[in-house]
């Protein structure tokens, strides 16, 4: 593995350590774990991205590698794996009585 490979993994996992010991950041909107729906439209730079889709919150930027942006959610995406970062103004909160209901 080279060495710029190596530094960004080492990055990403000690990002999930801190996830996995550290609380969630004040201010962040969806809790990790919970469910959201992607937004059909996200708009031309993100036009590449999975959308339309109901995802499971991972974490915030801000949970995993600090500083205050707790709007960049990280999403494990049915069907397509975990894709990163999508803005709170994309997502909407799946509601549990729905969640039986989700539709792709």
């Amino acid at each position: 593995m080279n060495r710029r490979r190596e530094d960004a993994q080492h990055i990403y996992n000690t990002g999930l350590a801190k996830v996995a010991s550290a609380p969630e950041p004040e201010g962040q909107k969806f809790p990790n774990g919970s469910r959201v729906r992607i937004a059909d439209g996200l708009g031309s730079a993100m036009s590449h991205f999975p959308s339309g889709l109901n995802a499971t919150v991972k974490y915030t930027y801000a949970h995993a590698y600090g500083g205050d942006d707790v709007k960049s959610y990280c999403l494990d995406i049915d069907d397509h794996g975990e894709v990163s970062w999508y803005r709170e103004y994309q997502l909407t909160a799946i509601v549990p009585e729905e969640a039986g209901n989700d539709v792709e």
